[in-house]
């Protein structure tokens, strides 16, 4: 029988491994909650974090043309945000590293023709929003801004 938390076990509060480079996050999220609530959307974003695991193995060169390796900071960031776009129930389309060591991850909506772009760089990240009717939008990423920008993407 699997041992379930009672309203008498106070939930153990999951820490960061190692401080990402060039961020700081304060957020303490208790691991009961994310084991109890992010379960069905566990999934959801397998394939991103599979493609992270990859990319956190490239040395510097990479691409033959000098292109700088993501640093760890860079891809723990990259993996934090997928979960937690898993968590809103948002799946990414695609992850791909660049030449000057960052990330990005793209987000897309068929239905309303609009994707987001979340660029992970050493020391800041971007959000870039693509809409069919408007020119492309960038600005500074902040993750306390999550459900605006997934509101955004997904209103018509």
């Amino acid at each position: 029988m699997i041992a379930s938390t009672d309203s008498y076990t106070k939930p153990e509060v999951s820490k960061p491994r190692k401080a990402f480079d060039g961020y700081e996050t304060f957020v303490e999220i208790p691991a009961a909650s994310i084991v109890l609530s992010a379960y069905p959307f566990m999934y959801l974003n397998q394939r991103i974090d599979k493609l992270l695991d990859e990319y956190s193995k490239l040395q510097n060169n990479w691409d033959e043309d000098d292109a700088i390796a993501p640093s760890e900071g860079v891809i723990s960031w990259a993996r934090y945000t997928a979960s937690l776009l898993g968590r809103y129930g948002q799946s990414i389309y695609h992850a791909t590293p660049g030449p000057n060591g960052e990330i990005m991850l793209n987000i897309r909506n068929v239905k309303t023709e609009k994707s987001l772009e979340i660029i992970f760089y050493t020391h800041r990240s971007v959000l870039v929003e693509f809409s069919k009717e408007e020119k492309p939008v960038q600005k500074n990423f902040d993750i306390y801004n999550m459900p605006s920008y997934i509101g955004w993407l997904n209103r018509k």
